[in-house]
């Protein structure tokens, strides 16, 4: 077969460009006579690496997809045709959606497999966008992607049942492929001077114990719940280390949790250290006592599997996908309950263990066995 693949997300820093780039690298590992031909910008082209044996399609836009796609852009018509013109000329028999986030319409290529992440923008759009606008379009999107998608692939089976309910889908048209930790996520030693370097680097103090928090500044990673959680934690020598992008193309409450932070006096406890690439991040999270995930939904959690290959513990909200990822090597709070949250980061903190449980857990999650199960799929539809 010739499986055009959709690139458009690679550049994507969050959730949606980690899944298209993990799955593509595995992929390009997997043994096979299929041709994968790679769909992308010209604007994205020059900040993604791409295998050699891949063959590669760039097509010419206005603007850049995952940019564009934001929570409060909006992507122009003719650089969505733009795609689904190249799509059409390039003799496809399938093409693969890494993520409905940049998907476009299809013609000329008679089979389509799309991946939906969980049905978050569909369910609480106020969580996702500032305004009706981007609501809307995101709807008519993925109203358009089921609509042409032969099949549905999904990362949890939280999420799958979530996607049967909203869109009345039949179980057998959505396939669970889960994702896994990057190969750069792996243990670290505690005496490794590039570890102190890298903490430094964004402005940790690697003398001092810290809890982290990896991922998004939006309103359903639930983080003024956690800071307030934070707040009421005994272990006063403890920060708390919050990961993620000032600058991120989706919805960000950033200014409003730092405005929380100074009133509640924590400026010396609660860091922010903003983007931190996968080079430093693995010492972040191999420093670190635990991993918190307060999330009030998640289609899956790449940071929860990150941190457990790296031996951190987690401790994480019984909500979403989270309970189903983590499973047995993880500590679970009700996200909305604070008191119970600074219960569980107390409890833990009273006693630090379960990087064993963490790194057995870590090896039940890995890109090679979802590569192999997404072509399966392909050869099926």
């Amino acid at each position: 077969m010739r499986i055009g693949i959709d690139g458009a997300c690679l550049s994507n820093r969050r959730g949606f460009g980690r899944f298209a780039r993990g799955i593509v690298s595995a992929l390009a590992r997997v043994e096979t006579d299929h041709q994968f031909v790679i769909l992308i910008d010209q604007g994205s082209r020059s900040s993604v690496h791409l295998d050699e044996h891949f063959e590669t399609i760039e097509v010419e836009t206005r603007e850049i997809p995952t940019l564009a796609a934001s929570s409060t852009g909006r992507r122009r018509i003719g650089d969505m045709l733009a795609f689904s013109r190249a799509a059409a000329k390039g003799r496809l028999d399938l093409i693969y959606f890494p993520a409905s986030y940049t998907y476009f319409p299809v013609w000329g290529v008679q089979r389509v497999v799309v991946t939906l992440h969980d049905t978050l923008a569909l369910t609480h759009p106020e969580w996702v966008f500032p305004t009706w606008q981007g609501k809307i379009a995101w709807q008519l999107k993925e109203a358009v992607a089921v609509y042409q998608a032969q099949r549905i692939v999904t990362v949890s089976e939280a999420s799958k049942r979530d996607l049967i309910a909203w869109y009345k889908l039949r179980s057998d048209r959505i396939l669970v492929i889960a994702e896994g930790p990057d190969e750069v996520f792996q243990p670290t030693a505690v005496d490794d001077p590039r570890s102190a370097d890298a903490l430094r680097r964004h402005g940790i103090d690697p003398g001092r114990p810290f809890l982290i928090y990896v991922g998004g500044l939006s309103p359903h990673k639930n983080l003024p719940r956690l800071i307030e959680a934070f707040s009421r934690v005994g272990h006063l020598d403890v920060r708390l280390i919050v990961v993620g992008d000032f600058n991120d193309a989706f919805h960000t409450h950033y200014p409003e949790l730092r405005t929380l932070v100074a009133r509640l006096n924590l400026g010396h406890r609660i860091h922010f250290t903003g983007f931190v690439p996968d080079s430093d991040l693995v010492y972040l999270y191999g420093r670190a006592l635990a991993l918190v995930q307060p999330s009030l939904m998640e289609g899956f959690g790449l940071p929860p599997i990150e941190s457990m290959a790296c031996g951190t513990p987690v401790l994480a909200s019984n909500a979403g996908s989270l309970p189903e990822v983590v499973g047995p090597a993880g500590q679970f709070f009700n996200p909305t309950d604070i008191t119970e949250m600074a219960s569980v980061l107390n409890r833990f903190l009273d006693d630090p263990n379960g990087r064993a449980e963490a790194l057995e857990r870590a090896k039940f999650w890995t890109w090679d066995r979802a590569a192999s199960g997404l072509l399966s799929l392909f050869e099926e539809v």
